[in-house]
């Protein structure tokens, strides 16, 4: 009697792509083919969350299935001790051939990522390694006054080459090698499209119709009055207040256009599993990190305590193999991308070896469009840590200063919680005024309704319903018993 081999697994992981900025989500000005097949022919999130809004600690939650408070990862430069669980160890241990290619931005340096991939191809770990070798602190040289373009728009430059384009392609070779040998494999690819600086080809630029591409959302003075005094902070540092509304738009047509480079590149990867039979075979799971201002606001990239869609709604593409019931279509069904651990976990018949808290989408795969009431993104510190609590380090001559130096203030840098339904966000500020967003009728967030008497019990309810939340998921108990039981 033979025992079915496990369905391989794709993870494509896209940094800093917003949600609204692709083909299946609805967005004319951007061709994402590649991608809006494999949601034509799985399940197209359109109400996918993270749960913090910067790449590290985002990363780190969706791997082990852990909010950020569970075990501290809200900064990106506290990473995972490899003793940690992880959905590429959890496959690893259950007879995967792990492929890791990308960023290792979730690893410690002195961890052994032998324990997480058989094949490891990580460019980014090295390059960061050298980058920060040596640096300490909170700061740095702070009485430096050369400053850096804090827009980080480069525009359009001649041969820009994506280190993506070689991890795709080394991926690719694994494939075509048949390194796994007769192994079901994970193919997990960490990338970093269209992840600022804001600059492309013009092969690719000119790919995006101008017409087509949508204004940036600009506050007026009284609405920004009730903003958070750390995305004040960021814009008047940024200065792109001063940017023309078209100039402000070419910021998107740049990252739209860096989005259908990374879409191409995908479509490689996706041609050569059907080439080599390994598609009907294997679950494709395309989905990003974090989201990205990209000039609304007047801001660029991100920020780690604030939570406006444009940051935090990311996209999510499940593709099952063919022998897994799926209803093909677009779904708003709120989720978290805590989910797709537990997801994976359920599909591939794996029991968990650690508390988790994502919740199988199986079941929206199959056809049900409920699967969350609300869902959580979370950041910030509390005023008594200090520099380990914080991304900052940077002195105005690095372009993330714009950033990082509001983090290095209080009450700018508060830790701060969002919850959001369907309908309303609400968003509890330690140190700060609090927020609340009617979404039916202000979409883009515009006016904070934090002290309208109208949606006092609304906020009642997400406050108990935070509390809830924070005693299911406050800590986590190991499976294994110590050795003296």
């Amino acid at each position: 009697m033979t025992t079915q081999k496990k369905p391989n697994i794709v993870m494509v992981v896209a940094d800093q792509w917003r949600a609204d900025s692709l083909g299946y989500t609805g967005n004319d000005a951007i061709k994402t083919p590649n991608i809006d097949a494999l949601a034509s022919e799985g399940v197209g999130f359109t109400n996918a969350y993270c749960q913090n809004p910067v790449c590290v600690p985002s990363r780190n939650s969706f791997l082990t299935g852990w909010y950020p408070h569970t075990k501290g990862f809200r900064t990106m430069h506290y990473l995972m001790d490899d003793s940690e669980p992880n959905i590429l160890k959890t496959l690893k241990n259950n007879d995967y051939h792990v492929y890791w290619g990308g960023r290792n931005d979730t690893i410690k340096a002195d961890g052994d990522r032998t324990k997480y991939a058989d094949t490891i191809n990580d460019q980014f770990y090295e390059s960061m390694a050298k980058l920060f070798k040596g640096k300490k602190g909170s700061t740095e040289s702070k009485n430096i006054e050369v400053k850096a373009d804090y827009t980080h728009y480069h525009g359009v430059k001649e041969n820009v080459h994506h280190v993506d384009q070689d991890q795709i392609q080394n991926a690719i070779e694994f494939l075509e090698n048949d390194t796994f040998n007769d192994d079901p494999f994970c193919v997990y690819l960490a990338l970093s499209l269209p992840h600022p600086p804001y600059e492309i080809d013009q092969e690719w630029f000119d790919k995006v119709d101008p017409e087509l591409v949508p204004d940036a959302i600009r506050l007026s003075e009284e609405e920004w009055k009730d903003k958070p005094s750390i995305l004040r902070g960021i814009r008047n540092h940024m200065e792109l207040y001063d940017w023309s509304d078209e100039d402000l738009k070419k910021i998107k047509q740049v990252y739209y256009a860096m989005g259908m480079k990374l879409d191409h590149h995908i479509g490689k990867l996706v041609q050569t599993l059907k080439e080599k039979e390994l598609y009907d075979d294997t679950i494709f799971i395309f989905f990003s990190d974090h989201g990205d201002y990209t000039g609304d606001f007047e801001i660029a990239e991100k920020n780690q305590n604030t939570f406006e869609d444009m940051l935090t709604n990311v996209p999510l593409v499940i593709k099952p193999s063919k022998n897994m019931e799926v209803v093909p279509r677009n779904t708003d069904a709120l989720v978290e991308l805590i989910d797709i651990q537990a997801t994976i976990m359920d599909l591939v018949g794996i029991q968990p070896e650690h508390t988790q808290f994502g919740q199988s989408l199986k079941s929206v795969l199959e056809g049900s469009n409920e699967h969350r009431d609300v869902v959580f993104a979370e950041g910030g510190r509390l005023e008594s840590e200090g520099a380990y609590a914080m991304d900052a380090g940077h002195n105005p001559s690095n372009p993330y200063w714009a950033r990082t130096t509001e983090q290095e203030k209080m009450p700018q840098h508060t830790k701060a919680i969002m919850i959001r339904n369907q309908d309303y966000k609400y968003v509890y500020r330690l140190y700060e005024q609090d927020e609340f967003y009617d979404l039916k009728q202000d979409p883009n967030e515009r006016k904070n309704l934090i002290e309208s008497e109208k949606f006092e019990s609304v906020i009642k309810d997400f406050q108990n319903r935070m509390l809830k939340y924070f005693v299911e998921t406050s800590d986590v108990v190991p499976h294994a018993r110590d050795s003296r039981f």
